[in-house]
């Protein structure tokens, strides 16, 4: 494989993680506007179209997954460049320190718009799907104060360290699994630099090779896969807490250690999205329907007194089998169509850390604006979509990009006459 090659390779994936980071933002938006709205989020529009649900089952099945992948890849490529040290050195410049300050700079506005959306639910006369904890809380923050405005309630939370009290970890808590990730990497790589040169790993880097060269490349990870989806509920867990979710944790390092192991056969990166049209129709013409069926089916079949576990194991292959056809068929379509060098692209690659690290600020507020205007919710949803990236892209490029917080997050940038017109277009 040459360098050159290589390069492009990685230039595509690199894109590919841009992808999922931005495809998160869009899922976010669509949450307000789904049928059966969870109970975490506090806007709930008054158009809801089942769209909404189709779209965040299908690409929560995925996107993470996916992900986590790439962040195996790219964590093996650092770690055989530079060492565990220089690993982890890396990792704790591009993974801890932009928690930390996304835990004190964006965390606090997440809650100041989240509490005011659920301050005025509680003043409306009915909102509807189920009500959130945090609308119980604010509740009692109208009640202890029923004359005080909306804005001086959201004051007060703050004020009176509230806010504090319930920090939370929202969609934070990728970075917090990506970091418990580099943990076990650090203690497990002793372990497993033992094994250089005998029979075991042999076999394990031989079986991978089929595994990955041949025809099973989707469906062997999909079995192995089932086994991890047991304890989830219906759809893969999102993890709310602190308190990490072990089967949480053990689903998504299944999908970091397949990327490990598929950078230590890079030159089987080309053959990994061999296929890649027709695993997307598969995918999405005959596996998301069934899955979306069986999930449907089930939840009204457990909602009915009955027994769902057939609806849910059937959830879970078809589950297991979307997630992979979907991450072959990325794989291979990125490799296809982003393998060139490009301006924009790599603009939107740069940008996308910090867009999805700054995006429910921006959702929450304009989900709640356009949430009682008489337009159709898919209508209603692409406006809040294009808001959004507005303001993500604006503040990443005048804010961010060229700040000790855009060389944190992406390296040191340098302002050029090529990349300030790909930013004027943005």
């Amino acid at each position: 494989m040459s360098a050159s090659a290589s390069m492009d390779r990685y230039h595509a994936l690199d894109s590919l993680r841009g992808f999922a980071m931005y495809l998160g933002v869009v899922l976010h938006v669509t949450i307000s506007f789904m049928a059966t709205p969870p109970a975490f989020w506090p806007v709930r529009d008054n158009e809801p179209t089942p769209l909404a649900d189709v779209f965040l089952i299908a690409v929560h099945d995925f996107r993470m997954q996916l992900f986590f992948l790439l962040a195996g890849f790219f964590g093996c490529l650092l770690y055989q460049r530079y060492g565990l040290g220089g690993m982890t050195r890396h990792r704790a410049k591009r993974i801890a320190f932009p928690f930390v300050l996304a835990l004190v700079l964006i965390i606090p506005t997440i809650q100041a718009v989240g509490v005011y959306a659920e301050i005025e639910n509680v003043r409306a006369v009915s909102v509807r799907g189920e009500p959130s904890p945090l609308r119980a809380f604010a509740a009692e923050l109208v009640a202890a104060n029923p004359d005080a405005s909306t804005t001086q309630l959201v004051a007060d939370y703050f004020l009176s360290g509230a806010a504090f009290a319930r920090f939370p970890l929202l969609h934070l808590w990728f970075l917090y699994y990506l970091l418990i990730f580099v943990v076990a990497v650090a203690f497990l790589s002793p372990l497993f630099g033992r094994l250089s040169g005998t029979r075991l790993l042999a076999r394990a880097d031989t079986t991978f090779r089929r595994v990955v060269e041949g025809r099973g490349r989707v469906l062997i990870p999909a079995l192995l896969t089932f086994p991890l989806m047991l304890p989830m509920k219906w759809i893969v867990d999102t993890p709310t807490t602190w308190n990490p979710q072990w089967h949480v944790v053990g689903y998504y390092f299944a999908f970091f250690a397949f990327g490990w192991m598929l950078f230590r056969h890079r030159d089987l990166v080309p053959n990994f999205g061999r296929g890649w049209k027709l695993n997307l129709a598969l995918a999405n013409v005959v596996v998301l329907p069934v899955m979306v069926g069986l999930i449907v089916t089930g939840v009204g079949v457990e909602k009915a007194g009955a027994d769902p576990l057939a609806w849910k194991l059937g959830g879970f292959a078809a589950s297991v089998l979307y997630t992979w056809l979907m991450i072959v068929g990325l794989w291979g379509g990125f490799l296809h169509w982003f393998s060139g060098e490009s301006a924009w692209v790599r603009y939107l690659a740069d940008s996308a850390y910090w867009c999805y690290l700054a995006s429910l600020t921006p959702i929450v507020a304009l989900q709640f604006i356009v949430k009682d205007w008489p337009l159709p919710g898919p209508l209603k949803c692409a406006l809040v979509t294009v808001a959004t990236m507005a303001v993500l892209l604006a503040s990443y490029e005048w804010c961010v990009r060229y700040t000790f917080v855009g060389a944190i997050l992406n390296g040191r940038k340098h302002r050029t006459g090529e990349v300030g017109a790909v930013a004027r277009t943005a």
